[in-house]
C-alpha cells in the first residue's frame, strides 16, 4: 500500500512539474499572449468598495503573510513529533519563496496595466504569481496536517474544498486587480504544487496520497489488540495522539486498544502488568527513556512485543534500534515491522532489582542526571546534561572495586562507572563502540578523568570516535561495582538514589521490540 501511495504521489508531482515546465515555455515564447488578453477582465474603479475589498484580500494573502502562517504549522508539527512533515514544510517555504522570486527575475515578464498599480502587491515582474505559489503551498500543507490528525472523512473533505477555494479566491483576486495575467496564475499554481509535493515526497511522507484523496488503505480484520502506555507529561496533545493511534489500528483491522496512562508515583509498572493480564498482542509505549525502561522491565520474559513511539529528550533505545523519531514512521514500524529479540540488563542494589535496556551506572554520570534541571531539559534537550556535566569538572573521584564475571576484582579511583546494553548517545556519539543489544554481553566503562585536560580528551575522543585515554572498556555477562560509601546511581538516565553496591547481569534476548524490516530499514531511519 505504501509503495503504491508513493508511486501515485510521485506521478502527481512529476505531472505537475512537467506541466509547469511546458506552461513556462509557452509563456516565454508568447504562445499564451492571446489567451491572456482574452481572459483579462475589465478595469474596476480603484476607490470602489469592491476594489478596496480586492486590495485588502491581496494584502492579507501576501506571500510573506501566508508563508509565516505556514511556518507556524511547521512548528506545530514539530512539537507533535511529526518531524518529517515539519522539515518538509520548512523546505517547501524556502524553495517556494526563493524559487518564484528567481523565476520572476529569469523571465522578466511585465504585469498587465492596472488601475491598482500603486498597490504594494503590484511591484516586480509578473510570472509566476507569488501569491498563488504561496496559497497553493499553504492549502496543500493544511490538507496534509488535517489528514494526519485523522479527523473524520467529512472534516478532511471540507478542508480539501476550503483549500481549493482559497487558491481560487487568491487567483481571482489577482486577476480582477489586473496584477497578473491568467498564465501567471496557472504558472504559480503549478510551481507551488510541484514544490510542496516534491518536499513531502522527499521527506518520506507516504500519507500524501491520502491527503490528495488518491488512496485509502485496504481494510482488513485481525484478531489483535494493543495496549497503549503513555506518559502524559511527554504526550502533550493527547487528543491528537489518540486520534492518530486509533486510526492506525482501525485501518489495520485491530480491535479497540487498551489505553493506560502512567502516574507520577508509578511510571508504568502496574500499567504493563495490566496489559499482560489482558493478553494484549502488542504494547505500544509513548514516553521518554524512563517510561520505556519501566515498561520493558515488566515485559522481560513475556512473549508480548514492545513498540516504541519516541516522545522524550533522549529516546536512546529507539535511536539504537533504528526506530524513527518521527511519529508517523514510528507507527509504521510498530504495526508493520518485525519483533526482534534483544538483551536486557538485570540490575540489583540491595533489595532493589529491576531491568534496564540502555545504559546505567554510578558516580559522576548519575550526579549529572540528578543535577539536570527538568525544566531546562524541556527547553534545550540534551544540552542540559552537558551544562550539568560541566559543573562536575574538578570533582573528587571515588574509590571503586570492579568485579567482571569470574575475574579478580580490580580497584580504581573513578569519576564514573557505566554499564551499557547499547552504545550510541544522542548526536551519534558512540560511548560503547562494541555494544550490541543482541550479543549476550554487557559493556562496562570505567572513567577516571582528572581535571579539565582529561575531560577535554574524553570529549574530543567521544566526538571524534577515537581512543579515549581516561576511559577503560570491558565486556562480560555480569559486573559488580562496590564503593566504601554510597554514591548516586542512575537507570537509563533517571537518577534513582544512592548505593554502595551496583550489580548488573545480562539477560540474553529476553525482550521483543518492534523494529523496521530489513527492506525498509534505510527508509525508516529519521
Amino acid at each position: 500500500m505504501a509503495h503504491r501511495g508513493r508511486r501515485l504521489t510521485w506521478l502527481a508531482a512529476a505531472l505537475t512539474a512537467a506541466g509547469f515546465l511546458l506552461w513556462s515555455v509557452l509563456r516565454a515564447v508568447g504562445a499564451l499572449d492571446g489567451l491572456d488578453r482574452a481572459l483579462l477582465p475589465g478595469r474596476i474603479p480603484q476607490r470602489s468598495p469592491f476594489g478596496q475589498i480586492l486590495e485588502a484580500i491581496s494584502i492579507v494573502a501576501h506571500p510573506i503573510v501566508v508563508f509565516i502562517a505556514v511556518l507556524g504549522l511547521a512548528l506545530w508539527s514539530g512539537a507533535r513529533r511529526l518531524r518529517r512533515l515539519s522539515m518538509a514544510i520548512i523546505g517547501a517555504v524556502i524553495v517556494g519563496w526563493t524559487g518564484y522570486e528567481l523565476l520572476k527575475l529569469s523571465f522578466r515578464l511585465p504585469r498587465p496595466t492596472s488601475g491598482f498599480s500603486d498597490a504594494i502587491t503590484y511591484s516586480g515582474y509578473s510570472y509566476p504569481s507569488g501569491h498563488v505559489v504561496a496559497a497553493t503551498i499553504a492549502s496543500a500543507t493544511v490538507v496534509t496536517v488535517v489528514t494526519l490528525q485523522r479527523l473524520s472523512t467529512t472534516s478532511i473533505w471540507l478542508t480539501r474544498a476550503a483549500g481549493a477555494l482559497f487558491v481560487l479566491a487568491v487567483s481571482a483576486d489577482r486577476l480582477l486587480l489586473r496584477h497578473h495575467w491568467f498564465s501567471d496564475i496557472v504558472g504559480g499554481a503549478l510551481f507551488g504544487g510541484a514544490v510542496i509535493l516534491s518536499a513531502l515526497i522527499l521527506a518520506g511522507l507516504d500519507t500524501m496520497a491520502e491527503s490528495l484523496g488518491l488512496l485509502r488503505r485496504p481494510q482488513v480484520h485481525v484478531d489483535k489488540r494493543a495496549a497503549i502506555i503513555y506518559n502524559p507529561s511527554k504526550v502533550t496533545d493527547f487528543d491528537f495522539f489518540r486520534n492518530r493511534v486509533e486510526y492506525e489500528l482501525r485501518e489495520r483491522g485491530w480491535k479497540p486498544p487498551l489505553w493506560l496512562e502512567t502516574e507520577e508515583d508509578d511510571p508504568g509498572h502496574q500499567m504493563a502488568r495490566d496489559a499482560m493480564a489482558k493478553n494484549v498482542d502488542l504494547v505500544l509505549v509513548a514516553g521518554g527513556d524512563g517510561t520505556v525502561r519501566v515498561v520493558c522491565s515488566e515485559l522481560v520474559g513475556s512473549d508480548i512485543p514492545v513498540a516504541l513511539v519516541p516522545a522524550g529528550t533522549g529516546n536512546l533505545l529507539a535511536r539504537n534500534l533504528g526506530v524513527p523519531l518521527d511519529e508517523q514512521k514510528a507507527f509504521d514500524v510498530a504495526f508493520e515491522g518485525v519483533a526482534s529479540p534483544i538483551d536486557v540488563v538485570r540490575f540489583t542494589a540491595g533489595e532493589h532489582t529491576e531491568h534496564f535496556v540502555v545504559m546505567s551506572g554510578m558516580g559522576g554520570d548519575a550526579e549529572v542526571m540528578a543535577d539536570t534541571n527538568p525544566e531546562l531539559k524541556k527547553v534545550v534537550g540534551s544540552a542540559a546534561y552537558f551544562l550539568a556535566a560541566a559543573q562536575k569538572v574538578g570533582s573528587t573521584p571515588y574509590d571503586i572495586t570492579v568485579t567482571l564475571d569470574d575475574h579478580e576484582p580490580v580497584k580504581r579511583s573513578a569519576m564514573l562507572a557505566v554499564v551499557g546494553n547499547v552504545g550510541t548517545l544522542q548526536g551519534g556519539i558512540r560511548l560503547f563502540p562494541q555494544a550490541d543489544p543482541r550479543d549476550g554481553r554487557l559493556d562496562v566503562l570505567i572513567g577516571s578523568p582528572n581535571g579539565v585536560s582529561d575531560w577535554a580528551k574524553v570529549a574530543s575522543g567521544l566526538l571524534g570516535g577515537g581512543h579515549v585515554e581516561p576511559l577503560e572498556y570491558a565486556q562480560g555477562t555480569r559486573v559488580v561495582f562496590e564503593s566504601p560509601q554510597p554514591v548516586p546511581y542512575q537507570l537509563d538516565g533517571d537518577a534513582s538514589g544512592d548505593t554502595s553496591r551496583f550489580e548488573a547481569e545480562i539477560v540474553p534476548v529476553s525482550l521483543r521490540v518492534m523494529v523496521a524490516r530489513e527492506d525498509k530499514r534505510s527508509d525508516a531511519e529519521a
